[in-house]
Order: structure tokens, then C-alpha cells, then sequence
């Protein structure tokens, strides 16, 4: 029996190519042939099966270097490859393939649609917690684009701005065709016991870019846990706070009651300033020491309803620190007690005037503070007896004249001769503690005369109300009365230049100060803006003076030499 499959085959195969002969309605086959007159390509582009029949050597050629034919020459039949790459234009771009075979030729049509003007996030929405640590406060998205864009933030229910992206640069080098980019957001922890959204619009930046769709990102945040008020509430704010500060210490043993947590005290039943019988067991005072935070106070600060002393210290790396001190602290109504040491603080809020009804001592010590907060007046704050201001030094100097060239300011530093801060703060009567020490204040130390703006000398009644004779000399003088219930006054370690005033000299308290070491010595090898040698000229060498003037001093204050009997 004849084989006749592999003919039957071959006749299959060639049908597509068969031509017809409008001469003598013979079939013939076609010298040259290939299955497709036309293929299209999407904007990603991808690859494409061209069958090619021809009796002869075949070779093809493409019109753009986009694409590429694969194999580009043979004989016989055979199966190429048209490849195309992804596109760069937002529009069709259009190329042929050309098949030649002796005097024959066939063309295949190669189509591409291009990419649309599009910014996307991967994802469509993005969930954050409330709260986390401050290195921990951010969420990424990923976004394809191919057109230059902005971001804008919507919150549709209101309240503060609490989501911000980190700066970016995108630019659209590769032509329509999209490139992926990752963008960070930084978000504020949440403090309400509610859910918070975020809407992230991605607007083009240039003119006729119009997306083929709307393309926003929604960020929402899970809702704090509810701080009661009441004693739980006061706990839970501790630990938020605690957390949220990054502190370092151990934390709290949850296990324990509130009353043995360390450097935590409880109001208590017999405590004779309780502000309200629904105080006890609420906190009255606690201090948060060695933390790293780059933030104001966590806001839950103000759940602590009736705490009368807050101590929050010791920040790392406090000179690089910039911090605006937030308002919550403001509200605190039953506050007396205030230490925010070395929190890297350079400005106080305008609500903190809230505060002046009832706080007694500030400590505002090792931060960052270019010019003594304006806020700090006796007229705002009635009941202040003790202000700390003590080295607010932002870098080490002892050349002023060099002071512009240190980053964010070199730390308190003003001159007298053109700023009153020191005369104001001087004025204040009711201060019993006024430290000033190792900041970078000079010109010379304010003199006062008695009858203008507000000064007045020493009276009789003060003498009498002293004990008598003993500051006698200062009425007798017109000498000017300037703090006159400080127990402590701190000038040294700055940049002061000129004479000792005389009200500073003859001071009921002066010895009390520690004058030689807290008063007299400016800042060793210093130089002022400019370039004198700081110190004071009539720095007296002993106290002999003074007890010739004030006599009643001399028995109190002088050293008497006592030989024992051996």
C-alpha cells in the first residue's frame, strides 16, 4: 500500500498560501507568503508568530528600530518573531515588516497604541496605626506615573493636618512610558478615640496634562484608645506619654498599682491643697527623664487633670533639637511645678500665659532658646517665685563675634545696650530665684534710677522690715531696690562687660548669692561681639566694703578664725 500522509501534509500546510489564476483558473503556489497582513501591539509591547512560506532565500526588514524580527532571513517555510518594546509616546505609533524573496515582496503592518497620562498607587487604600515610635510614623506607597505631579492632601472630616509627604523628585525620563517611584508619608499619632482619613490627590504639574482617570490614595488611621477621666484614664495617659517619648527607662509594671510606680505621686485624702474630692488617687505629680523625641509633649498630657508638678528632662542630643512646645501643657488648670530640662525647646506657645494663675516655679534650663520667651512677665505670671534660664546653650562658643556662624543660633544671646529683657526680667519683684547662668548675654548689667520706670529706693519700712539698722545705709544712699526677695541670683558664665551696679553691690542678700562664684566671673577667656575681654571693672577683691555699709552683715557672713586650745 502507497504512503500517502507526509503529501496530503504538506498540501495542508500550504493552503494558506495557495494564489488563484484569474488566466486559467489553475492553482499554482505563491512564490512568497506570510499568514498576517496586520498585528497590534499594546502600550507594554510583547511578541508576535508570523508564519513565512517561500520557494526561495527570504530576507526581512523593519522600518522602525522599535521592533525586531527574529529570525530576519530563511527559507522555505518558517515561523519568525516580531518583537516589540514598550512605548514612549502617549499616542499609535505605526511600523511595517517587509519580507522579500527574489523579485517578491510581502508587508506586514506592525501597530502600537501608546500609554495614557497616568499617576497611580498600587495600592488604593493604606491603613496606619494610632500611635508608634517616632522612627516607626511613616507608610509607603507606591506609585506609576508617567507625567510630572504634585500631591495634595484632603481631610474630609475636618480637623488637623496630621498626614505630610516626605519631598520627592519625579521626572518623566523615560518619554509615555510609566516608571514606578516609592513615596513616603510621615503621619502624627492619633490622640482622639476616633478613626482618621486622609485623602492623597496626585495632581499633574504641567498644563494639558490631563489623566485618563482620577487618581487619589486613601490613608486612614485606627483610633486611640479612650482615656476616661478618672483614675484609669490617668494611667493609661502615663503609659501613652511614657511611649511616646521614646523614654528609656524600664517601663511601669502594669501589674503594680499606680501609687508604687516610680517617680509617680497620688493625691491623697489628707493632702491639704487637694484641689477636689475627686482628685484622690489621681496624679499629682510625675517625671518623664531620658527620652529621644523630636515633638512637644504628647497630647495626652492633658488628661492628667489635677497633676500640680510635670517634670519632663533629658532629651538626646538636645543642641540638634528644635521643638515648639505645644499647647496641652497650657491647660493643665492645677499645674504650680514646671521642668521641661533639656527637651531642646526654642519657643514657648501664646497659650502658655494660661499657666500664670497658678504656677509658682518654671525651669526652662538647658534647652535651645535664642531670646527669653516674651511671655515671661510678673504681670502674666504673679505667682512666679523661681525661673530657670540656666544655659541655654545651643553650642559652646567664647568669641561672640563668630556667634552668626553657628547653625539654628548659638543659644540665649542678646546685649543689653539694645535689648531690656534683663532690665524686665530685674524688675521683677516677686522672683525669689532668678538663674541666668552660662547663656551668652552681654553689655553691661542694668543701673536703675530711683523714680523712672517704675523704680523706687529703699524706705525706712524696708529698713525697719529688714531689722533695723542694718541696711540703714541703704535708704540713707537712694539706692535702687531690685529683687528684692531673691534668695538667689545667677549671672556668671556670661559675656558682661562694665561696672557692677550699685544696687547689685549693696543687695541686703548679695553674700547670700555666692557673688564670687555665681555673680563676679563671666566666661573664662571670653570674648564679646566685640572682641573685649569680658569682665567687670570694679569687681571688688573683698567684702569689706560692704560691711562697712551694712554693719549688721558682718557677724552673719564674715569668717572668724578660731584657735583651739590644745
Amino acid at each position: 500500500m502507497k504512503r500517502i500522509f507526509p503529501t496530503l501534509l504538506c498540501v495542508a500546510l500550504m493552503a494558506p498560501f495557495v494564489s488563484c489564476s484569474d488566466d486559467d483558473g489553475d492553482e499554482a503556489f505563491a512564490s512568497l507568503a506570510v499568514d498576517k497582513e496586520v498585528v497590534t501591539f499594546a502600550a507594554e509591547g510583547g511578541s508576535e508568530r508570523l508564519l513565512v512560506q517561500s520557494a526561495q532565500n527570504w530576507v526581512a526588514v523593519a522600518s522602525e528600530p522599535w521592533l525586531m524580527v527574529s529570525p530576519a532571513n530563511g527559507v522555505g517555510a518558517a515561523e519568525c518573531v516580531v518583537t516589540v518594546d514598550s512605548s514612549l509616546v502617549s499616542g499609535v505609533r505605526r511600523a511595517t515588516v517587509r519580507f522579500a524573496a527574489g523579485g517578491e515582496s510581502a508587508t506586514v503592518e506592525v501597530n502600537q497604541t501608546g500609554f495614557g497620562k497616568v499617576v497611580a498607587s498600587k495600592d488604593s487604600a493604606i491603613v496606619v496605626e494610632a500611635s508608634a515610635k517616632l522612627d516607626e510614623r511613616f507608610c509607603k506607597a507606591e506609585i506609576t506615573a508617567n507625567v510630572s505631579f504634585g500631591v495634595q492632601i484632603e481631610y474630609p472630616d475636618g480637623g488637623d493636618e496630621w498626614l505630610a509627604v516626605r519631598e520627592f523628585d519625579f521626572e518623566p525620563d523615560r518619554g509615555a512610558r510609566p516608571r514606578t517611584l516609592t513615596l513616603y508619608f510621615d503621619w502624627k499619632m492619633n490622640v482622639e478615640p476616633r478613626e482618621r482619613v486622609a485623602v492623597v490627590n496626585f495632581i499633574p504639574l504641567n498644563e494639558g496634562d490631563e489623566l485618563d482617570a482620577p487618581s487619589t490614595l486613601t490613608i486612614s488611621q485606627k483610633a486611640a484608645l479612650r482615656i476616661e477621666d478618672n483614675r484609669a484614664g490617668d494611667s493609661l495617659a502615663l503609659l501613652t506619654i511614657f511611649e511616646r517619648l521614646n523614654c528609656m527607662s524600664d517601663p511601669w509594671d502594669t501589674s503594680e498599682n499606680m501609687r508604687n510606680w516610680r517617680d509617680v505621686v497620688l493625691w491623697e485624702a489628707s493632702d491639704e491643697a487637694l484641689p477636689a474630692p475627686e482628685a484622690v488617687g489621681r496624679v499629682r505629680s510625675v517625671e518623664f527623664f531620658i527620652f529621644n523625641t523630636e515633638e512637644s509633649i504628647p497630647q495626652e498630657i492633658k488628661y492628667l487633670k489635677y497633676v500640680e508638678s510635670l517634670s519632663v528632662s533629658s532629651n538626646v542630643n538636645t543642641m540638634l533639637k528644635s521643638i515648639k512646645l505645644g499647647p496641652e501643657v497650657c491647660g493643665l488648670k492645677h499645674l504650680k511645678h514646671l521642668t521641661l530640662f533639656s527637651y531642646g525647646l526654642t519657643e514657648l506657645p501664646e497659650e502658655f500665659v494660661q499657666l500664670g494663675a497658678k504656677l509658682e516655679t518654671l525651669d526652662l534650663s538647658a534647652n535651645n532658646f535664642t531670646a527669653v520667651p516674651a511671655v515671661l512677665t510678673q504681670e502674666n505670671f504673679p505667682k512666679l517665685t523661681y525661673l530657670n534660664l540656666v544655659a541655654n546653650r545651643r553650642w559652646s562658643a567664647r568669641d561672640l563675634r563668630e556667634a552668626s556662624t553657628y547653625e539654628n543660633g548659638i543659644g540665649l544671646h542678646f546685649n543689653t545696650a539694645s535689648d531690656n529683657t534683663l532690665h524686665r526680667l530685674l524688675m521683677w519683684d516677686t522672683l525669689e530665684y532668678l538663674l541666668l547662668s552660662n547663656n551668652f548675654i552681654e553689655g553691661s548689667l542694668p543701673d536703675f534710677t530711683p523714680g523712672e520706670d517704675g523704680v523706687r529706693a529703699y524706705t525706712q519700712a524696708d529698713v525697719d522690715a529688714f531689722g533695723g539698722d542694718t541696711i540703714q545705709y541703704l535708704a540713707d544712699n537712694n539706692i535702687p531696690r531690685i529683687l528684692p526677695n531673691a534668695k538667689q541670683l545667677s549671672l556668671n558664665l556670661n559675656f558682661f562687660t562694665g561696672n557692677l551696679p550699685q544696687w547689685l553691690l549693696y543687695h541686703p542678700r548679695l553674700l547670700d548669692w555666692f557673688p564670687e562664684l555665681l555673680i563676679f566671673n563671666q566666661q573664662e577667656q571670653g570674648k564679646n561681639s566685640l572682641g573685649e575681654v569680658v569682665r567687670f571693672d570694679n569687681t571688688p577683691t573683698n567684702f569689706e566694703y560692704y560691711y562697712e555699709a551694712l554693719p549688721g552683715t558682718r557677724e552673719k557672713y564674715e569668717i572668724k578664725d578660731e584657735i583651739s586650745d590644745l
